[in-house]
């Protein structure tokens, strides 16, 4: 097939979403208001009612969560600070380590995580840019704080929401206030990944496994070439059903066996293509613990016989879909959130900073530290993103 026409029915659904907003974009360009040349604007009035309603029958708890957001927040903004400049510092001291930051779009393959299709991403990112802004917008109208707009942002290709508060309002309240106003809509997506996994875990997926016969787990990727699997050339998609001459019928049963190993020791690999010798790595985290240099592991199962025809077997694949979906909802939702979280310029976490600054250092040298720390900060993301592909590079 040619390569052009393959690529454009490979991403056809992305490619049909980005032109039907781009010709919105277009019609609507009167009301779309453009900010350095990639980021676009468009002001709205929906849900405001919605905010102003929610916001005087909850009042209390509205505000009680708020409060709760703000410590919820900052342990958010320093653990993720961290994690950020650590995971660079891993990046340039450790050639095998894989970055742990990435542009989550759909139809691409995200490193350890696979590949997000399209309807998942379009709904997950709806839900999340709702409860995200509502959030925001319902703390605020809480605190008597006008809300003047809600809307949709365009940054490059990636596409959001915002909720647009009286900034002189806002600037009025004390600083807890405003914490918490800034903080609820991170606050709302790690509660909303909370919400996700656990319906997913006690829910969702006990009933799809109640339908299928677990055979062993697979993998899609190697996290190098020069790793254990890759270098007994197990190839990705075997399905892996032994250890040591042990059945295992999932993911979990192997890593427990394979605790009784340490790294040096060579073991037997049983999958659906043959054994293979393996001698372990050291895993690059954790001292002393072995590691197989495999990513994107799935348990394995066949579908029992009853669930694989007529309307049981359109609930076993509806439910397959859900957990698909309550999957990604839970990674985009705390990732999305935990990202807000950064003392980044435009984001929640920097807001949250700078309000801080201002208070602890007055608002002109408090202005200068913000803007030094989102720069610092923006620089570490970028590096994060970008290293990885320049080393790939060489």
């Amino acid at each position: 097939m040619n390569p052009i026409l393959s690529f454009l029915l490979k991403f056809k659904f992305i490619i049909i979403f980005y032109l039907v907003v781009i010709i919105l974009l277009i019609w609507k360009r009167k009301k779309v208001q453009t900010q350095a040349k990639i980021i676009f604007l468009y002001r709205m009035k929906w849900g405001l009612k919605w905010m102003d309603k929610y916001a005087n029958k909850y009042r209390e708890w509205v505000i009680l969560l708020g409060y709760i957001g703000v410590g919820a927040g900052f342990v958010g903004l320093v653990a993720i600070s961290v994690i950020l400049i650590k995971n660079l510092v891993d990046l340039f001291v450790s050639p095998e380590a894989v970055s742990g930051v990435s542009l989550v779009l759909p139809g691409v393959n995200i490193p350890g995580l696979g590949v997000l299709p399209f309807w998942y991403w379009i709904l997950a990112i709806f839900v999340i840019a709702t409860v995200h802004e509502f959030a925001h917008g319902i703390v605020a109208r809480a605190h008597n704080v006008k809300v003047k707009n809600t809307g949709i942002v365009l940054f490059g290709p990636i596409i959001g929401a915002f909720v647009e508060p009286d900034e002189k309002q806002l600037m009025k309240q004390n600083d807890i206030k405003q914490y918490s106003i800034l903080a609820a809509g991170a606050f709302s997506n790690v509660i909303l990944a909370i919400f996700a996994i656990l319906l997913l875990n006690l829910a969702f997926m006990p009933l799809q496994q109640g339908m299928v016969e677990p055979t062993g787990f697979t993998f899609n990727e190697y996290v190098a070439d020069n790793l254990p699997f890759a270098k007994a050339g197990i190839q990705p998609g075997e399905v892996i059903t032994a250890i040591n001459g042990k059945q295992v019928n999932d993911f979990q049963g192997f890593a427990e066996e394979l605790t009784f190993n340490r790294p040096g020791d060579t073991i037997q690999v049983t999958t659906t293509e043959g054994i293979y010798p393996i001698t372990l790595a050291e895993n690059p985290d954790v001292e002393g613990k072995s590691f197989l240099g495999i990513q994107q592991i799935e348990n394995s199962f066949d579908v029992k016989e009853k669930y694989q025809t007529g309307a049981a077997n359109f609930g076993y694949n509806l439910l397959d879909w859900i957990n698909g979906f309550l999957k990604w909802l839970f990674i985009l939702s705390l990732g999305i959130g935990l990202f807000n979280l950064l003392p980044l310029p435009l984001v929640d976490g920097g807001r949250m900073a700078q309000v801080f600054l201002h208070k602890l250092k007055g608002k002109k040298k408090g202005e200068n530290w913000y803007r030094r720390i989102g720069f610092f900060f923006l620089a570490v993301l970028l590096l994060n993103l970008l290293f990885p592909l320049f080393v790939g590079m060489f």
